[in-house]
């Protein structure tokens, strides 16, 4: 069954995901969609602060565990309700979330895994989002970030910003073509270079554009050039000046998954974006 995965953990950010999930899993044609949560108590979790530190009781804790078991629950139902002729189960783990996350990628080995994403100027404590970057990095399957407040809207157009150093990594999106929902998508490939080369193209410039047509030429697209030193700065006015509804980051050395950082490219340009980010494997 074609199976979506969503981390949840009851918070506005988690919740708007959830929402979102149920609009794309009917556009994409999703047949199942699996909520996860993770019980798993820390050291901290198991204290409590009063006038000292005292450890929770076991019968608190499992009150804890039963009001937790109740929303996610009613969560299941509720975008049951949503998403007639979906199949809505709900998984729970008392592994640490990122354990829990590779056990059942393993298990179930869903297509998507749709988290919801806190940002800089807002934030749920969302523990999931949180971890999103562990996430990412370990997860074999694509994995799509939902700003938090994203109000979910149909993708006709996308942006894939690219480094022409590792052109290659952009024939992942072929993988999107296996399917019919994506065939009419309009791709604008964006490459920032504040050396400005594509002014002046040489042979070897000439050469990775040609390629580039040949990675893309099963779907509909444009390749623009922008000069900002910073390339998320090019990225979010390319943005502000285009209407698109999701940006793709590629796999590879310059990618969202390579050493991620505080100052990351892609790690800013999720944490930044008002549309969602779709990470492909």
């Amino acid at each position: 069954m074609k199976t979506l995965l969503i981390p949840v953990d009851f918070t506005p950010t988690s919740d708007n995901a959830v929402n979102f999930a149920a609009a794309w899993s009917q556009r994409y044609g999703y047949e199942r969609i699996i909520l996860l949560k993770s019980f798993y108590d820390s050291m901290f979790e198991t204290i409590a602060v009063s006038e000292g530190f005292a450890s929770v009781s076991p019968d608190g804790m499992n009150t804890d565990r039963e009001v937790v078991a109740k929303q996610l629950r009613e969560q299941c139902h509720d975008l049951a309700a949503k998403t007639p002729g979906i199949q809505v189960v709900t998984a729970v783990s008392e592994e640490p979330l990122m354990r829990a996350m590779v056990e059942i990628l393993q298990r179930e080995k869903p297509e998507l895994i749709i988290i919801g994403s806190d940002n800089y100027r807002y934030s749920s404590d969302s523990f999931v989002s949180n971890n999103l970057i562990g996430i990412a990095k370990v997860s074999p399957t694509r994995v799509l970030i939902v700003p938090a407040n994203y109000t979910y809207e149909p993708v006709t157009e996308a942006l894939v910003p690219i480094d022409f150093n590792t052109l290659e990594t952009i024939d992942k999106v072929n993988s999107l073509h296996s399917s019919p929902y994506w065939h009419d998508i309009q791709l604008h490939v964006l490459n920032v270079d504040a050396k400005e080369s594509y002014s002046h193209p040489d042979g070897k410039f000439q050469e990775r554009e040609n390629r580039l047509h040949g990675y893309l030429k099963n779907f509909p697209h444009q390749i623009h050039y922008r000069n900002e030193k910073n390339v998320i700065s090019g990225i979010k006015n390319f943005i502000n000046e285009h209407a698109v509804q999701l940006i793709i980051a590629l796999p590879g050395k310059h990618s969202f998954l390579y050493n991620l950082t505080h100052s990351s490219i892609h790690e800013a340009n999720y944490r930044n974006a008002r549309q969602p980010v779709l990470i492909l494997k």
